[in-house]
């Protein structure tokens, strides 16, 4: 006969699960870090409603997020949403409003990600709750950084890095990084964006962080390909395009396939990166990722041009538009009209 489970032994068993589960997720090996987490639920389940529950939920959701599967992530954080409201756990209410005003994002109902992180950021302020209000003020800078808000965003950034560091949590700090490096990128400076990638990757490295490698990698291969260093570009891609596909993550596989293309059309093969933007087009949609989705239409409608096909770049470039409008039309929209215009 089993022998009864000890008072805690439910969330001690289940807190061990989680740091399994966590061991996993830094290796890349989702998969496994699924089951481990589904474990840890299904033994808390056994025991009183507490904030390991909510925290279960949301922590699994992440971890579905992070590989593109935005439908069940939203699924997990709004159970997490639930509990965390009705046992009146004030930081888990905060940190499942944040989790879900990232589905939001990702989806390009960026009013609705904005109200959210807003509701989040006074709840964190009012519970004295400095890392999760870190943790908001850097997407509210990746809000306004792709609405075009720079200084704002520049602003945010820096409050969350000053934040990371303070708590000394380097893996959210090389998470911060990789924000901070495209930011720098986007005012088209590069040796900024650099030195971020590179203390980013540093830190990814110390904690055997295989998710953060591959986004640093990810930004990094952007940042070569923008400069003109296309064949250093080229293996930051093909490396970070390995970590995505092992880890079964769709958002980053089209990033970085996206990327493939770049390089793909410069050395003239127009065949492979249309093959490359297509399958980087399913797997944005899949993981219902926006901006995504719009960037490769854009894609898209340059290759069909390249290639003579006018009638198949307006279509891109329209739907490529239709997107970004759901996004609120951010700056780099413009070209696209601007495409659209000179071909009417």
């Amino acid at each position: 006969m089993a022998s009864p489970r000890r008072p805690g032994g439910f969330a001690q068993e289940a807190q061990e699960l989680v740091s399994r589960a966590r061991a996993y997720e830094r290796q890349g090996a989702v998969r496994e870090a699924g089951v481990a987490y589904d474990m840890a639920i299904a033994i808390a389940d056994g025991a009183p409603i507490a904030p390991l529950h909510a925290d279960l939920h949301r922590w699994k959701g992440t971890l579905r997020f992070d590989v593109g599967a935005t439908g069940e992530a939203e699924a997990l954080f709004r159970r997490s949403l639930e509990i965390a409201q009705h046992i009146r756990y004030s930081g888990g209410v905060g940190r499942a409003q944040t989790c879900l005003a990232l589905v939001h994002q990702r989806r390009g109902d960026l009013a609705a990600a904005r109200r959210l992180l807003d509701d989040a950021s006074l709840r964190a302020v009012t519970d004295g709750d400095q890392r999760l209000f870190a943790r908001i003020e850097e997407h509210l800078g990746t809000l306004s950084s792709s609405t075009g808000d720079v200084e704002d965003a520049a602003h945010r950034f820096r409050q969350s890095l000053r934040a990371f560091r303070d708590a000394g949590d380097e893996q959210s700090l090389a998470w911060a990084l990789d924000n901070v490096a495209r930011l720098h990128a986007q005012r088209r400076r590069h040796a900024e964006a650099a030195e971020a990638l590179e203390e980013g990757r540093t830190l990814a490295q110390r904690h055997g962080n295989v998710f953060l490698e591959g986004m640093l990698e990810t930004t990094r291969a952007e940042v070569l390909l923008d400069t003109g260093r296309a064949s250093e570009a080229e293996g930051a891609c093909d490396r970070a395009l390995l970590i995505a596909r092992r880890r079964g993550d769709r958002v980053r596989m089209a990033i970085a396939l996206r990327l493939r293309a770049r390089l793909q059309r410069l050395h003239g093969e127009l065949v492979e990166a249309g093959q490359s933007l297509e399958e980087a087009r399913e797997l944005a949609q899949q993981s219902e990722e926006a901006l995504v989705s719009a960037r490769v239409l854009r894609d898209l409608g340059e290759l069909a041009a390249q290639r003579g096909d006018l009638p198949g770049a307006r279509t891109a470039f329209e739907r490529s538009l239709a997107t970004y409008a759901r996004l609120g039309m951010p700056p780099e929209a413009v070209e696209v009209g601007r495409r659209l215009d000179s071909r009417s």
